[in-house]
C-alpha cells in the first residue's frame, strides 16, 4: 500500500502531501468512532493485503469507504 502515493509525489509532491494529511485524520477520526483506545494484534495488520478500501463522496459531503477482497 501506498506506492501510489509514492508514484504520485514525483511529479506532484503537493498532492501527495494532501492525501497523507487525509490518511492520518481518517485514522484519528476511525479510533475516536471506536472509543478512542483500539488494540489491533500485528497478525491482523499483516493480513491485510488481500484487502482493497473503496472510497467514494456521497452528495459531496460524506466519505463513503468500503473494504473489499482484492480480486
Amino acid at each position: 500500500m501506498g506506492k501510489g502515493i509514492e508514484t504520485a509525489r514525483a511529479v506532484a509532491p503537493e498532492h501527495a502531501a494532501a492525501v497523507d494529511d487525509f490518511k492520518d485524520q481518517l485514522l484519528l477520526v476511525l479510533i475516536k468512532r471506536l472509543g478512542g483506545t483500539v488494540d489491533i494484534p500485528v497478525a491482523e495488520v499483516d493480513g491485510m493485503g488481500r484487502h482493497v478500501l473503496m472510497l467514494s463522496i456521497v452528495d459531496g459531503h460524506t466519505f463513503h469507504f468500503e473494504l473489499r477482497d482484492k480480486q
